[in-house]
């Protein structure tokens, strides 16, 4: 019996050795927040899409930009100290009806947004994450 018990209470140490070993790989990409605003020619750009892509693990997030050219783009896990690739696009449309609009679909209009803005190795577009928490980032 008492060899059960120290098995018993061996597993139960490794097991919770491997379980909080688990947690400092989080704790290594913290939450990050990334916001400002966007111009083009002087002015707030509107009707636009900015799109934030990690070179190191391919992770991206997006935001439509607002009346006023401002966005807010949110990484539950950021990558700290890596520099951030970033496009802009026409915004993104959520289409509630696929039917509909394969049925009738929506004319392109024509986008103020030059093109090499819409791919991130052509952009010149970067932001470095240096630290967890709010980033500003305006371009």
């Amino acid at each position: 019996m008492n060899h059960n018990l120290f098995y018993l209470t061996a597993c139960c140490f490794i097991s919770a050795s491997l379980i909080s070993g688990c947690g400092s790989d989080s704790d290594s990409r913290p939450a990050v927040e990334i916001k400002g605003i966007v111009t083009l020619d002087g002015s707030p750009l509107q009707e636009a899409s900015i799109q934030f892509t990690s070179p190191k693990t391919g992770e991206s997030a997006y935001a439509n930009l607002d009346a006023s050219g401002q966005y807010s783009v949110s990484f539950p896990k950021a990558d700290i100290g890596s520099v951030y690739e970033i496009t802009i696009t026409p915004p993104v449309v959520d289409e509630q009806n696929a039917m509909a609009l394969a049925e009738q679909p929506k004319e392109k209009a024509a986008s103020k947004i030059p093109a090499k803005y819409a791919s991130r190795t052509s952009s010149g577009l970067t932001t470095q994450i240096d630290q967890a928490g709010t980033h500003e980032a305006k371009f």
